[in-house]
């Protein structure tokens, strides 16, 4: 079973990222939905604060519902989808949180991006480009699956 991390601003696009690698998964797949944000500089935002159930609230009834729909269409390969957030900078405290995590892929979409849900969000293709999990970009897959389309249509012709 491998675990799949995908930088995520919990969008269709982001569920559309994760159906392309459930899709063409040989084994089973675990997904967890990953937002990283800023840690507060203030001691007072971290006694005070409680901006770590707000960024809950980012997580659409919608999104919610299209995870859910992935795993009814997926059920044999797509074990579980988790929603996570990363709150830091360091590099050594994201490989820390992805070994946590047992994660063996990114997965992303180089078209899409990684979009950023409010001003404490960081931007995060620099961070896992460094962190040393092979990448998988989304939209190759979907590419070689319509270029196989493409040719199946032309060798039928």
């Amino acid at each position: 079973m491998k675990t799949v991390i995908i930088p995520s601003d919990f969008s269709a696009e982001s569920v559309q990222v994760a159906e392309a690698i459930v899709r063409n998964a040989s084994e089973e797949v675990n997904i967890l939905f990953i937002h990283l944000f800023h840690v507060a500089d203030d001691i007072q935002d971290l006694l005070f604060s409680n901006y770590r159930k707000k960024e809950y609230e980012f997580v659409s009834e919608e999104f919610r519902h299209e995870c859910e729909i992935l795993k009814e269409v997926y059920p044999s390969t797509l074990k579980s989808i988790k929603i996570e957030f990363f709150y830091g900078s360091k590099l050594a405290v994201f490989k820390n949180f992805l070994d946590y995590n047992n994660a063996d892929y990114i997965g992303y979409s180089k078209c899409y991006g990684m979009p950023k849900l409010s001003k404490s969000s960081i931007d995060a293709l620099p961070v896992i480009m460094k962190c040393g999990l092979p990448l998988i970009d989304a939209d190759k897959i979907n590419e070689s699956v319509s270029s196989n389309m493409e040719n199946a249509r032309e060798v039928s012709l």
